[in-house]
């Protein structure tokens, strides 16, 4: 019997790019999945004759850019389409919310249902792709060896340091704040339309298994 290395439980996307970057590293591994396809919530299906899309998910928003290039998903046939429309939020009255790519866009169409939130979308989506812009730096790096930290574990802790202060005295009070926070409470200081609240809070629980109320989500 084979000698191994590693051996990846299920043969979702996780799995996959795990399984991937070990055999990359020249390790030795074997994926084990119980169904007959791969790329669990990722795997197509063929959801109407002639129709094949994944049928859980429909968003990859999460997936960094370094993973496709270091796996060349490119080369694979990869590509990754960015729809000007990013959310639509149908309304009982008939009239839905929708949120594109621009900011501005979106402000204008919310004017619609609220001027409180027409005014004040902007500011709160440059408040929140500054925090999130530090925080995909925090979970893109690689926590520092805390029995034996090396010269590049120093570099990666200044580079972070650096990160932080770049977000200024407030933005970097606001993070640590926001941070353990609810995404109900965090969207509900920058917006006041419940409708409004619920569609940018129901975006940070998207396969999370948590809801809108619970702690932390801002942070996702």
């Amino acid at each position: 019997m084979a000698t191994l290395d590693a051996v990846v439980i299920g043969a979702g996307h996780n799995g996959l790019v795990a399984a991937a970057y070990l055999a990359k590293a020249g390790r030795k591994v074997v994926v084990l999945e119980r169904r007959d396809v791969a790329g669990g919530i990722l795997a197509n299906s063929e959801l109407e004759p002639g129709v094949h899309a994944p049928s859980l998910v429909h968003t990859v928003g999460r997936l960094r850019p370094s993973v496709v290039k270091d796996l060349k998903l490119g080369a694979h046939g990869l590509e990754l389409l960015e729809p000007d429309v990013r959310v639509f939020a149908p309304q009982l009255g008939g009239e839905g919310i929708t949120f594109y790519a621009d900011p501005a866009r979106t402000a204008a169409g919310l004017r619609s249902i609220s001027d409180a939130d027409a005014a004040g979308y902007e500011a709160f989506d440059r408040k929140v792709r500054a925090l999130s812009s530090f925080l995909a730096h925090v979970n893109a790096a690689v926590p520092p060896d805390i029995k034996g930290p090396s010269f590049a574990d120093a570099v990666a802790g200044l580079k972070l340091g650096r990160a932080f202060k770049g977000l200024g005295a407030k933005p970097g009070r606001e993070l640590t704040r926001a941070i353990p926070m609810a995404i109900a409470d965090f969207a509900r200081e920058g917006l006041t339309h419940d409708a409004v609240v619920g569609a940018v809070a129901s975006r940070a629980i998207l396969f999370t298994g948590m809801g809108v109320w619970s702690a932390g989500t801002a942070f996702v």
